[in-house]
This record gives structure tokens, sequence and C-alpha cells, in this order.
């Protein structure tokens, strides 16, 4: 339905128009009337007119000094010009605004309409073209924003080679010629633990909702990209500004108020690393170094960390040297391991994880194992990064990369197997089992065991009866 205004400083010419036009035909459901051209424009500040029907010759304001000013509020109107002469400098002028038709009085009803009904047309056919730009402005920015993350995914992960003779092409290939000439800030945002149970899905949620966060808190409008690489590593690159160089006192005091901000909102604690200016074929190797700083990181959490300047403790095994033993432990080759270790004296933190050479357990194989002996007592992720030697979450994306579960529905399934075991095998009151496995509350208990046997308790009770 549309909205018309019938602006004329004649009272008579206005009432004529309203009763003698099939507004109905026309859709029109509201008619709007002014007489002069402060009432008109107070007409347009209430509400969107889709077309204006107006007298030329008023005198408080001409026609086209209205048109002027309808231009500049609501260019989307169409306007229909009545006039009793046939000015040719009216006509003129009203060409130039765009207007839309000029016809002269006394003007013919049907006339009058067949006028209206074509430039409600045009307005109509307006409306679906801002439609369909609107849409295709929002497939093109999906889009763009998959281009632009798969992009800084194959740069940081070094597929792409960024060198200087060929990065002009490569941002051409990927519609991004604007960040040319561009310095970069890397930062990892490590979330380190989670402090309330989330299940896989609702995990995924919240980390959504922290890159989010950091898009807003850690960048300037336009100036930068928060994504997620395929190894779930969340990292916020920020776009040096036009006109200097990346404050990093101002980005550490942002990344402090974001971990506060997480904290306190999503309920998880995390860790940023903050890289160096980088350029686009020198950004790989700053992103290799800030994750070689978390897989270092085993012990300190909720800190902003910086690269410049940054070397491992005393007695700390170097970050290089971890990474690649990290490696070779997921892919069980320990004895690759301990032959470096020979050669390597800061190496004593990870002795330990040699102790069970017999057995050449995976890292995944160490934390399931921890999980069932410690089934019936509480467990962080925390306690299983210690067991492993490993930076929590690293040790989160690589559980979750190797067995397609979070640690948190993973120990949830095994207790909820614990129970369902009990409660088949033994006469041991349900609750005492619920509590046996840590959980106090039996109205809780229910619910999960529910989520992943889709039965309650006591229909596993009756049915092994």
């Amino acid at each position: 339905m549309y909205k018309v205004l019938i602006v004329d400083d004649e009272m008579y010419a206005v009432m004529g128009i309203k009763s003698g036009v099939d507004w109905e035909a026309l859709q029109v459901s509201e008619i709007y009337e002014a007489y002069n051209l402060r009432d008109a424009l107070k007409v347009f500040e209430r509400t969107a007119i889709d077309v204006m029907i107006c007298d030329i010759e008023m005198p408080k304001g001409t026609g086209i000094e209205l048109l002027e000013r309808v231009n500049d509020i609501s260019p989307e109107t169409e306007t229909i010009f009545l006039t009793a002469h046939a000015h040719f400098d009216f006509m003129q002028r009203a060409i130039q605004l765009d207007g839309f038709d000029y016809l002269l009085k006394p003007i013919e009803y049907d006339v009058l309409k067949s006028s209206i009904a074509r430039a409600l047309e045009s307005v109509r056919q307006e409306r679906e073209m801002t439609e369909l730009r609107a849409r295709y402005n929002e497939t093109w920015q999906k889009r763009k924003g998959l281009i632009t993350e798969k992009f800084w995914n194959d740069v940081l992960t070094r597929r792409i080679n960024c060198t200087p003779d060929n990065v002009l092409k490569i941002l051409q290939e990927h519609e991004l010629l604007a960040l040319s000439g561009t310095t970069f800030m890397p930062v990892l945002v490590s979330v380190e633990s989670w402090m309330r149970e989330y299940s896989t899905r609702d995990e995924e949620m919240m980390e959504y909702n922290v890159r989010k966060a950091a898009e807003e808190m850690m960048l300037d409008p336009g100036r930068g990209e928060v994504i997620q690489t395929k190894q779930g590593v969340n990292v916020v690159i920020l776009y040096g500004p036009e006109d200097g160089e990346i404050l990093e006192d101002t980005l550490y005091d942002r990344c402090m108020a974001y971990l506060e901000s997480c904290r306190r909102y999503f309920h998880c604690t995390l860790s940023c690393y903050i890289g160096e200016p980088s350029t686009l074929f020198g950004i790989g190797e700053t992103y290799q170094k800030l994750l070689e700083m978390e897989y270092g990181n085993l012990n300190k959490s909720n800190e902003v960390y910086r690269l410049a300047g940054f070397e491992p403790e005393s007695g700390q095994v170097p970050a290089a040297k971890l990474r690649n033993w990290i490696q070779l432990l997921e892919l069980g080759k320990l004895e690759d391991v301990e032959r470096d270790l020979k050669t390597c004296l800061a190496a004593q933190r990870l002795i330990p994880v040699m102790s069970e050479k017999e057995s050449h357990p995976s890292v995944i194989q160490r934390v399931q194992g921890y999980i069932a002996e410690h089934l019936h007592e509480p467990i962080t992720r925390e306690q299983l990064a210690c067991c492993v030697h490993l930076n929590p979450a690293y040790l989160s994306r690589l559980f979750k990369r190797e067995t397609g579960e979070s640690i948190t529905d993973y120990i949830l399934r095994e207790r909820m197997e614990a129970a369902k075991e009990m409660i088949r095998e033994s006469s041991m009151p349900i609750s005492d089992v619920a509590k046996s496995l840590g959980y106090y509350n039996f109205s809780h208990f229910s619910k999960m065991f529910k989520k992943v046997h889709h039965a309650s308790p006591q229909q596993v009770r009756r049915k092994s009866v």
C-alpha cells in the first residue's frame, strides 16, 4: 500500500483531488494534505511519502522550492506538478529536479489517476531494486567474509606464497586490493577454560560471542578482521591506520579490558598474545611465533603477552623445540623426542612424559586414560593439560580435532556411561550413583543422563530388572 501527499494553497483543489480519484484502485491507503511548503515538510517529518501531488504557484513557497527540499530529505518520493499556467521556466526546472510529471489545471481526474498510477509503478520498481540491491549486498558481504577468512587462513598458515613480487596479484585475486601497502598486527586469542559446563555446540556459540566481542573491543571500524583458523585458533588481525602506526600500548589496554569482559559476560578465562607489526609476507611467521608462545605457556592464564622482547622463562623449553616435540608426541613418535632430549638440557620438564615408554600412549590416549582414572572426581581442563604438559587452549583444540567432540562432552559421556552401567548392574540407589560421579543435584544428573542416553535413569533401571 502507498501514501500520497496533496499540496495546494486552495482548499477546494485539495478536496477535489481527494474525492475525484479512485484511490483504492491505486492501492493508496493514506492521503495527506498540506496548504503550504512548511506544512508539507512537517508531513515528511512524520511519515514516508510515495507520491506528492503539488501545485507549483503558491504564495508561501513554490512547488519548485518544495521539491528542492524534498529531494534532500526523501529522494525516493515521486512528484507530480499541477499548474494553471504552462510556464517554460517552471517546466524546465521541474525536469531538472527530476519531477515525475507536469499537468495543467483544470485537471481531468482520469488523466491524474493515470499519472499517479505510473508514478506509483515507478515507486514499486524502485522498491524492488532497493530490496534486490540489499539482498545482493548481503550476499556479497557474506561471500566477501568467506573470501577474507579463507585468505587469512591461507596467509597465516603460509599456504600462499606472499612474496613482495606477487602480493598485488594475490590481493587482486581475493578482491582485497584495499589492503595493499597495509601493515598488520596479529593477536592470538587463546580460550583457556570455561567457568560453566557447556556442550560442544554451546562452546562453539560462546566462542563465536568471544570473537564478536574481540571485533567490537579491539578493532576500529573497518580496520581489521577476526577469524577462526581451520585448526580452531581465534586470531584478531588489525589493519594499520592509514595515518600512522598501530599503537601497541592502546592495543594492550584494549586486550586487558577484553579479558575482563569475557570473564564477566562469557564466563571464560583466556589470554591474548600480541604480535608485532608485519607486512603481508611476514605475518605468517609472526603468527607461528605467537603459536609457539601459546604452546610454551603451561602455567599462566588470563594474561596479555607481547611478542616484542618475549623470551622463555629460565628453564622453560624453547618454543621452537616445544612445538616440534608436541607434533612428534601427537604422532606417537616418543623415541624421536627422547633422542632430541638428550641434547637439550632445557627439556627437563618434559622428561615425565617419557616415563611411560612401554605403552607409548598418544596425547589423546593419555588424556582419556586420566579421565577414566578420575571419573569420580572433579576434572578440569587445566588438570588434563598439566598431565600431558600442554597449554589448556591448545589441548582443547587438539582433543576436539582428533575426537570430534569437546573435552567437556567426552567427560559427560564417559560419566553417563559409567552411571548407566552401575544402574543396570547394581542395586545401588540412583541418587547414590549420581553422588558417586560428583552429581549432588539429582535433577541435574537426570537431565544430563537423559541428554546422553535419551532415557531417564529410572527407565534404564526398570528395563534391567
